[in-house]
């Protein structure tokens, strides 16, 4: 019986283009996962072990980013996203639609980083 549900599993899997293997810990897939398993607990999320480092996660990727478009004004390059202050503000909700809303092949490859650049870009596009 368990051989034929895993079958099974990896037959519809194969069918559909769904990913048999769970998405890479440090992709943008991972962390969209984890953060709709959380979002289903409800109230009771903040008392996963989980949502700490999920909450940390996210935070480092922003500042990285945060620090990148610094950098880039400090430097004279473009920056990559036109928000009015360097520290772009991003609910917690409004990003998970945002990953939501790339492409699960996208977001099984990308870093949570380059995700949230992408949620960031298509909030503050910059006018050219």
């Amino acid at each position: 019986m368990r051989l034929f549900l895993c079958t099974t599993f990896l037959a519809v899997a194969l069918t559909f283009g769904v990913p048999a293997l769970p998405a890479s810990p440090g992709t943008a897939q991972n962390f969209l996962d984890r953060a709709n398993r959380l979002k289903a607990k409800g109230p009771l999320a903040f008392f996963d072990s989980d949502y700490g480092r999920l909450k940390s996660e996210a935070t480092t990727a922003g500042k990285l980013i945060g620090d990148d478009r610094v950098a880039a004004e400090r430097a004279g390059r473009p920056i990559l996203y036109c928000s009015p202050k360097p520290r772009a503000q991003l609910g917690s909700f409004e990003f998970i639609d945002g990953l939501a809303g790339i492409p699960s092949r996208e977001r099984a490859t990308m870093t949570l980083k380059d995700a949230m650049l992408r949620v960031l870009q298509k909030k503050y596009p910059c006018r050219r």
